[in-house]
C-alpha cells in the first residue's frame, strides 16, 4: 500500500518540485515561463513564499508527486486579502485526487490565516485545471484574448475566483502568516486531506 503524506514545502524539495514544474515550461503554455529555472533560484522561490503563504507538498512514498501554493494577488494594500493559487502534478499522478488534497489544505489554510479571496489564472483551454478549481468552487469571472505569446502563439487566460470567507465579517489589520499556524491543526488537516487521495493498490 501506498504512502500520502501532505506537508508544508522545504527549500530542499526545489529539485523534486522543478522536476514536476520543468515540463510545463517546456513543453506546454500552461506555464508562461520560457526558461526553467535553476534549483537554487527555485529554492529561493519556496523559501521567499512559505514565508508569506502556504506552500505544500504532496508525497507519494517520501517522493514528491505535486504541490500547490498561493502567492500575491496585487500589489496595492487594498488586495492583501487576496491570493492567487497554483498546483501542479506529474501526469502519472493525475486522477488521484492530489490536487483536490493539496487544494482542500491550502484552502482552509488560508481561510485560517485570514485571506478572503482565492485567484486562479489559467492559460485555455485547459480542461482539467478548469474541472479542478471548479470542482474546489471557483467560479469563471473572465477570458482574456491572446494574453500569452508563447511557442510562437498566442493563448488566452481565464481567470476564476473563489470566496475563502465570508465578505461579511470585518477583515484584520491584515493576514496572519504560516509560522501562527498552529502545528497540530496542520497535521490534522493533512492527515484528513491525504485519505482523499486514490492509492494503489486501491483501498477497498
Amino acid at each position: 500500500m501506498e504512502t500520502i503524506t501532505l506537508r508544508f514545502a522545504r527549500a530542499e524539495d526545489a529539485r523534486a518540485l522543478l522536476a514536476i514544474y520543468a515540463p510545463y515550461v517546456e513543453n506546454t503554455p500552461v506555464s508562461f515561463e520560457y526558461e526553467v529555472p535553476s534549483p537554487q533560484a527555485f529554492a529561493q522561490r519556496i523559501a521567499q513564499t512559505s514565508t508569506i503563504h502556504p506552500y505544500l507538498v504532496c508525497e507519494v512514498n517520501g517522493i514528491p508527486a505535486a504541490y500547490a501554493y498561493a502567492s500575491r494577488h496585487m500589489e496595492r494594500a487594498a488586495y492583501r486579502f487576496d491570493v492567487q493559487t497554483s498546483i501542479y502534478a506529474a501526469p502519472e499522478h493525475h486522477g488521484r485526487r492530489i490536487g483536490t488534497a493539496l487544494y482542500g489544505c491550502l484552502f482552509e489554510l488560508l481561510a485560517k490565516l485570514g485571506y478572503y479571496n482565492a485567484y486562479a489564472v489559467i492559460a485555455v483551454p485547459n480542461e482539467k485545471s478548469l474541472r479542478l478549481h471548479e470542482s474546489m468552487g471557483f467560479v469563471p469571472l473572465c477570458v482574456c484574448p491572446g494574453t500569452g505569446y508563447k511557442f510562437s502563439a498566442w493563448h488566452d487566460v481565464a481567470w476564476l475566483g473563489k470566496t475563502l470567507i465570508g465578505r461579511e465579517l470585518a477583515p484584520p489589520e491584515r493576514p496572519a502568516t504560516p509560522d501562527r499556524l498552529d502545528p497540530g491543526f496542520c497535521a490534522a488537516l493533512f492527515a484528513r486531506q491525504a485519505a482523499l487521495v486514490r492509492t494503489y493498490p486501491r483501498r477497498t
